[in-house]
Parts: structure tokens; C-alpha cells; sequence
């Protein structure tokens, strides 16, 4: 199957999909229990200056902060671990057992340490992010070809030339497969932050429409989080296409 059959299969799937939603939504009959897409659209109009105005903008400062963060960090552990295997052993353990830890245990601790500002919604976002951007790294200067490395040692390279010539090359794919987790995951990290306080972010505005049984509401941000991921991930993949022109080769 082509791609374009595949894109069309996949938009009409999608179409489908809304669809039995909102034919669901009627059939229950309580938009208050089940929106349907026709009610979340209408509340997404009719709160749209608040939405697009204060609570997105506040969403993305934390995602964009966030997800930089999180693969400047990630980036970093990855080359620390790739100096040597020791360094690798000492971290690595370290580093899955920040994931074990649920977020939204240890979330709330944030909040005491930096109350409900953009800096602790931030570190929810990168304490999500990091883990992913580090091992995906870590594993692309692995699988640079050791052939390749071993005849620049013998022809003199340095460790500079050596990293920035192949190991660098050879990890760029698993960047790119990093950044289209991390975006989907800063968005949720954003949100959940958000939940648990804070003055705007399409998170908090999702908690208050629970709070007065506003399901169409409660959608409505979600929906555009949804959105806006899905299009910064389409970006993703056409610089990574535009990029990665060497992919298989290295």
C-alpha cells in the first residue's frame, strides 16, 4: 500500500471514528456524562479568547521550557554515560529508578519545594522527558560502527573529530525518535503540573470545567493539546527527513 492510500485509510479511519462518537453521544443522550464532537467544538468556540489567550500560552511557556530542558539534560547524560562503561553503570541505575517513581506521587512534593509557579511545572515536564532523550541517545552513539571508529583512531582522529564526525552522525535518528516522545509527553507533563495548581494552562482549565460537570469543557483543551502535538510531531518528522540524509549509511 501506498502512502497516500495509507494517509487516506488513516484519515478516513479518523472520520469514522468521530463520527460513532458522536452517534454514541446521542444515543446516550447527556452531554454532561458523554460530548459529543459537535458539543466540544461548540464549547471550544464559545471559550476560545480564554483558551487561545490565557491558558494556551501559559501550556506552551511550560512545554517549550520543559522539552528543551529535557533533551539538553537527556543529551548530556547520554555523553557522560558514552565516555566510559563505568560512568554508564554508575548512572544508568539511577536514572530508571527516576522512573519508577509515579509522577503524580511525587509531583506534589515539587510544590512544596517551589510552590505553584512555572519552574515546578517545568521540572514535572523534564522529570517526564529526560529518561527517554538519555537512553534513546545513548543508545545511537552505541551503534556507531566500531570499524569506522577504529580507523579514525589509526588514522589520528581525536575524540572530538571522532564524536562529531560519526558518533554524533550515527545518534542524530535516535534524537528525532526522542523528540517525537518528548513532545506528546511535555504536553502531558503540562497538563498534569497543572491539575494540581496553578494560575492559567489549558490543565487547570480542564480541572475547573470537573469541578462544575462541564464534560464538553473538560474535552475541549485536551483536544487542542492532542492537536498541537500531532503537528509539532509532523514537523519533527519533515526536518528529520530533511536531516537525516545519510540514515543507513553510517
Amino acid at each position: 500500500m501506498s502512502s497516500k492510500k495509507k494517509k487516506a485509510a488513516g484519515i478516513l479511519f479518523l472520520v469514522f471514528l468521530i463520527v460513532l462518537w458522536q452517534i454514541i453521544a446521542v444515543i446516550v443522550g447527556r452531554s454532561f456524562l458523554l460530548p459529543g464532537p459537535v458539543d466540544v467544538v461548540k464549547n471550544l468556540w464559545e471559550n476560545r479568547v480564554e483558551i487561545f489567550t490565557v491558558h494556551l500560552p501559559a501550556t506552551l511557556q511550560v512545554v517549550a521550557a520543559g522539552g528543551i530542558f529535557s533533551v539538553i539534560l537527556g543529551f548530556l547524560l547520554a555523553m557522560i554515560m558514552d565516555m566510559d562503561s563505568r560512568i554508564e553503570k554508575a548512572i544508568y541505575p539511577v536514572l530508571t529508578a527516576t522512573q519508577t517513581i509515579p509522577v503524580m506521587c511525587i509531583a506534589p512534593v515539587f510544590v512544596l519545594w517551589f510552590g505553584y509557579t512555572v519552574t515546578m511545572r517545568v521540572v514535572v515536564v523534564v522529570l517526564i522527558n529526560f529518561f527517554s532523550v538519555a537512553v534513546n541517545v545513548f543508545d545511537g552513539f552505541k551503534a556507531a560502527n566500531e570499524g569506522r571508529t577504529e580507523l579514525m583512531i589509526t588514522y589520528g582522529a581525536s575524540r572530538m573529530q571522532r564524536f562529531f564526525m560519526l558518533r554524533f552522525p550515527t545518534a542524530l535518528p535516535y534524537l528525532f525518535t526522542a523528540l517525537k516522545v518528548v513532545i506528546p509527553w511535555s504536553f502531558v507533563g503540562a497538563a498534569v503540573s497543572e491539575w494540581l495548581g496553578s494560575p492559567a494552562g489549558l490543565g487547570i482549565y480542564s480541572r475547573n470545567c470537573m469541578s462544575q460537570f462541564d464534560a464538553a469543557g473538560l474535552i475541549a483543551p485536551l483536544l487542542v493539546l492532542t492537536l498541537l502535538a500531532l503537528i509539532l510531531n509532523g514537523v519533527v518528522s519533515v526536518v528529520e527527513k530533511k536531516v537525516i540524509t545519510w540514515k543507513g549509511e553510517v
